[in-house]
């Protein structure tokens, strides 16, 4: 996937978040006046705490989707897309080897960054 490709994807998820996040407030603004999303965020729904007794083992599970022109990836409550299994399959890695990191390059936005 191009990187016009992947804004493409990012775009429409957080135009998908922000429509489901007004129809859960029934169209009303969130309390502070800011965007779904961004409220979706700040309430850290799916984030979760590592386990103390392992805390680099990976906390989600992983699902793989094979569609028609390529993959659909969910871990936890996010959802990727790749045209490439390869590509999936590299992510996959570096997320079950440093589920920290990987999980901070993916908050940042740098995750998917060349």
């Amino acid at each position: 996937m191009n990187r016009r490709q992947e804004e493409r994807v990012a775009d429409l998820g957080r135009a998908f978040h922000e429509a489901v996040a007004d129809i859960v407030n029934l169209g009303e603004p969130t309390p502070i006046e800011e965007p779904a999303l961004v409220a979706y965020e700040r309430e850290e729904v799916c984030r979760t705490s590592p386990s103390p007794a392992y805390p680099r083992l990976a906390q989600h599970v992983i699902n793989i989707q094979q569609v028609h022109n390529g993959f659909i990836v969910s871990a936890g409550c996010q959802t990727f897309v790749f045209e490439k299994f390869e590509t999936a399959s590299r992510y996959m890695t570096m997320y079950f080897q440093d589920p920290e990191g990987t999980e901070q390059k993916h908050r940042e936005g740098t995750l998917f960054s060349k």
